[in-house]
């Protein structure tokens, strides 16, 4: 955080030179895990929200954004319903709270190493479902590190969603964007279907390295992958989700009429972004976004380097 003119602001780079900051008008809780310093402040214009280490992960007021964008597209895929899903990390539970409206979905699975985020949430964070998930018979909540409970081998899943914080190097998701997490979600997911979809970070002009090289490790370890954008707008820039597979898929077979169709037999409840037009939209990436994606360096396997962020307290 740092303070202006005595106010106190977020204040997270995204590119060399560009920021994003929201007005904080109340923190309302702070604590120092084991890994992290977690914190839920108001901000002005989005409401409450989490924060780790300073950088935003949800408010709010556009939460609804980041957690139907993660799932649904990879739901629609499976044809609304899955025996298994992993959630990898999902500290507050928006994704979990996504999966579980849909009555075909078996068991969700979340693994979290870090219970002091989910204890925030479900004090602090009613909007995100974290209290309601828990009493779901078909969630199960495993603190792990993720690394380790899916390199244990078991069942497999037919979905694998990663909802961690951005990897710095130190943090808790540091080891699980690169190659070797990747192989080795291949290897929990169910021969041929399964999925995998994942965040990669911001697409703009100057911002826009991370995703490409998550995107191309994906690539690399699934064989088949579909970026597709995403805006929630408390980030301050237009981002990149992916989804992998070991087999091909076409994101854009099916009409948004059909996907209103699947979405209205099978998802209990209504979303407020995502239908089948938002789905076409999505997956239609920008001239200067594909060609991004299309020139990534070809050091995959080097770990994601991330602008840091300048705080100070007022």
């Amino acid at each position: 955080m740092i303070s202006i003119d005595g106010e106190v602001w977020t204040f997270e780079e995204i590119a060399p030179g560009e920021a994003h900051c929201h007005r904080v008008v109340e923190t309302i809780h702070t604590a120092r895990s084991e890994f992290q310093r977690v914190e839920v402040c108001r901000t002005e214009s989005y409401g409450r929200g989490l924060f780790l280490d300073g950088r935003i992960q949800h408010v709010e007021a556009d939460e609804y954004v980041y957690s139907e964008s993660l799932v649904h597209p990879a739901m629609t895929l499976l044809g609304g319903s899955a025996r298994r899903v992993l959630c990898v990390g999902a500290g507050p539970g928006g994704a979990v709270r996504e999966l579980l409206a849909y009555p075909g979905v078996g068991e969700v699975v979340q693994v979290e190493i870090d219970t002091t985020v989910l204890d925030v949430a479900r004090e602090h964070l009613p909007h995100s479902a974290a209290a309601s998930n828990a009493a779901d018979p078909r969630f199960t909540l495993r603190v792990r590190d993720a690394l380790d409970y899916l390199t244990e081998g078991g069942e497999p899943f037919d979905l694998v969603v990663n909802d961690l914080s951005e990897p710095f190097p130190g943090s808790p998701a540091a080891r699980l964007f690169g190659p070797e997490a990747l192989r080795a979600v291949r290897a929990r997911l169910t021969p041929g279907t399964g999925l995998y979809v994942s965040w990669c970070g911001s697409a703009g002009p100057r911002s826009s390295g991370m995703a490409a090289r998550i995107c191309r490790n994906v690539r690399a370890v699934f064989g088949h992958c579909r970026p597709y954008l995403v805006h929630t707008q408390s980030y301050g820039t237009v981002w990149l989700n992916v989804i992998g597979s070991t087999t091909p898929f076409d994101p854009l077979a099916r009409s948004a009429d059909q996907i209103d169709n699947q979405l209205a037999r099978t998802l209990r409840g209504s979303t407020r972004l995502y239908d089948g037009v938002t789905h076409h939209h999505m997956f239609h990436l920008p001239k200067d976004v594909r060609e991004t994606l299309a020139t990534a360096p070809e050091d995959a396997d080097e770990p994601v380097e991330l602008a840091v962020s300048v705080r100070s307290t007022p």
